[in-house]
C-alpha cells in the first residue's frame, strides 16, 4: 500500500524509473520526534533508514504516520550530526521486518552548513561519479581503502588516484554498501564479505568483493572484459580446443588466485558454443561474463541467487539434461563428487581448481575425500580425467598488459596408471616427454615467452623446477 505523494521521477534509458535526485541506500540509525500540535516536539524515537537523498529520508517506523506531518529528522555523517524539519509525503506499509511502516520525509527546513555537508557526503559516496573520475584504460583492479583515494593497479603497478578526497570510514562504507540490495547486505553482515558482479555502463562490469579489514568496510573492483576471447585468443596452445572434442569426461583448469581461471572457463564455454549443439549449464559465483546462445543453449546460474551452493546445482543439473557442466570451483567434496559421478555418466564437466601446477591440483582433488577412499577416487579419477590446464599470468616487457603462460597435462595411458596410483612425483618427467600430445611444461611456455622478448628473465627462475 502507498499512500500520499511520490517523489519526483523519470525514466531512464532502460526505461526503468529514476528519480531527479539519487537516492542512496543509508543503513544506519535516524532520530525522529514528531511536531505536536501545540508546536513542541514528541519524545525521539530512534528507527533504522532506509535511504537517503538531497531533498530527503525515507525510513522505518513503528507508527503509522499522516501524510503532510512534520518531524525533526536527526542523524550523523561522517561524525557530524545533521538535522533538519521535515514533510511526511510518502507512507507506506511495510510486510518485512520488525518495523511496519516506510516513511518519506521531504526536507523543508535545513540550515547551510547541514545543507552543503548533505550534499557533499552523497557526491562523495556516488560509485558513478568516483569512477567517472578514474581513467580505466589497462585497469586490473581499483582498491578502495579506508584514508585512502582509489588505488589503481594496472599491471605491476599501484596509483593513487590524484585529486580525489580520502575516504573517511563513513563515506567507504556508504559508498560500498550502497550497491548491495537487501539480501546482500544480510549475508555481508553475517558473513563480513560478498561478492557480486557490478555494472557500470555498456560494456564496463566490475566483480566486487567487499570485505571487513580491521573493523573496516573496504572493496576492490575488478574490471571484466568485454569480449570473451576464444582460447587460443587467450594465448593458450591448441591443445586447449582439442581436449574440448572430448564429448565426456573431466578437464580441469587449475592456478593461483588472480590467474585468470574464470576467463579461461569462459572461453571454453564460448569455444563450445561456438562448435556443436549442445546444453551447458554453467554454476557461477557470480556471473562474470555472460554468453549468447549460438549453436547452445547456455544456462547460467549464480550461487546465493538462482540456487543456494555449488553442491546443490551441481546435483540437479544432472536431471537437467546437460552435454556440458561447467562448475566455477570446486570448494567441498560434495562438489567433487558430483563432477566426477556426472563425466562418469557422459557429460563434459569442465571446472577450475587452486592450484599452482598439475601434480597438486590432482593431489588436491583426491584430497578433497577421507583418506578410505583415496584408492577408489583415484580409480575414477584415472578413467574420467581428460586434461589439466594450469596457467599464470605476467606482466608484459612492453607494459601492454598481461600475457598468459601455461602448463598442459594430457591423459594419456601412461598418466592414466599415474593417477591411478597417484604417483604425482612422475607427472613433470610426463610432460616433459609428451610434446606429441600437445603437453608443455610450465618451464617451457614461460622460456617461450622470454625468448620472444615477452616477459622478463625473471619468471624463469621462479619456475625452474616446476
Amino acid at each position: 500500500m502507498l499512500v500520499g505523494l511520490h517523489f519526483e521521477e523519470r525514466k531512464d534509458m532502460t526505461g526503468h524509473e529514476k528519480r531527479a535526485h539519487p537516492r542512496f541506500k543509508f543503513r544506519t540509525s535516524i532520530q525522529y520526534q514528531k511536531l505536536l500540535a501545540d508546536g513542541g516536539l514528541s519524545l525521539p524515537v530512534t528507527a533504522p533508514a532506509r535511504d537517503l537523498s538531497a531533498t530527503g529520508i525515507a525510513f522505518y517506523a513503528a507508527e503509522r504516520m499522516e501524510v503532510q506531518s512534520h518531524l525533526k529528522v536527526i542523524f550523523t555523517l561522517e561524525e557530524e550530526t545533521i538535522t533538519f524539519m521535515g514533510r511526511v509525503v510518502r507512507m507506506e506499509i511495510n510486510e518485512e521486518g520488525a518495523f511496519g511502516f516506510m516513511i518519506g520525509v521531504e526536507i523543508e527546513g535545513i540550515d547551510d552548513l547541514s545543507r552543503k555537508r548533505l550534499t557533499q557526503f552523497l557526491d562523495f559516496i556516488d560509485i558513478y561519479s568516483v569512477l567517472k573520475g578514474i581513467d580505466l584504460k589497462g585497469v586490473v583492479d581499483i582498491h578502495f581503502v579506508v584514508g585512502y583515494p582509489p588505488i589503481v593497479k594496472r599491471v605491476g603497478k599501484l596509483a593513487i588516484v590524484q585529486g580525489e578526497r580520502s575516504f573517511t570510514e563513513g563515506a567507504l562504507r556508504g559508498l560500498l554498501l550502497n550497491l548491495l540490495d537487501d539480501e546482500r547486505h544480510k549475508k555481508f553482515l553475517k558473513e563480513k564479505e560478498v561478492n557480486f558482479i557490478f555494472f557500470y555502463q555498456e560494456g564496463l562490469r566490475f566483480r566486487v568483493n567487499l570485505h571487513v579489514q580491521q573493523g573496516k568496510t573496504e572493496g576492490v573492483f575488478r574490471l571484466i572484459p568485454a569480449t570473451i576471447h576464444q582460447p587460443s585468443e587467450l594465448g593458450l596452445p591448441p591443445v586447449v580446443e582439442a581436449l574440448l572434442e572430448n564429448k565426456k569426461g573431466l578437464i580441469l583448469v587449475a592456478g593461483r588466485t588472480g590467474s585468470g581461471k574464470t576467463t579461461t572457463l569462459s572461453s571454453m564455454v564460448e569455444f563450445l558454443n561456438n562448435r556443436r549443439p549442445g546444453i551447458i549449464i554453467c554454476i557461477e559465483s557470480p556471473i562474470e561474463y555472460i554468453h549468447t546462445n549460438q549453436k547452445c543453449i547456455i544456462k547460467q546460474r549464480e550461487v546465493g541467487k538462482d540456487t543456494l551452493s555449488f553442491s546443490s546445482a551441481a546435483k540437479n543439473a544432472l536431471r537437467q539434461s546437460p552435454d556440458v557442466m561447467v562448475i566455477g570451483e570446486i570448494l567441498d567434496v560434495e562438489t567433487m563428487e558430483v563432477a566426477i559421478s556426472a563425466a562418469e555418466t557422459g557429460i563434459l564437466v569442465l571446472t577450475t581448481i587452486h592450484a599452482p601446477d598439475s601434480s597438486q591440483a590432482l593431489d588436491r582433488v583426491i584430497s578433497f575425500f577421507p583418506p578410505e577412499l583415496h584408492k577408489h577416487m583415484q580409480t575414477r579419477l584415472s578413467l574420467v580425467l581428460r586434461g589439466v590446464i594450469t596457467q599464470a599470468l605476467l606482466p608484459r616487457l612492453d607494459g601492454k598488459g598481461l600475457v598468459v603462460a601455461s602448463e598442459i597435462l594430457v591423459i594419456n595411458n601412461a598418466m592414466k596408471r599415474i593417477v591411478r596410483d597417484a604417483d604425482w612425483k612422475q607427472i613433470p618427467s610426463v610432460i616433459q616427454t609428451g610434446g606429441d600430445a600437445g603437453m608443455q611444461s610450465m618451464h617451457n611456455s614461460l622460456e617461450t615467452h622470454y625468448l620472444k622478448g615477452v616477459i622478463s628473465g625473471e619468471y624463469l627462475k621462479e619456475y625452474e623446477f616446476m
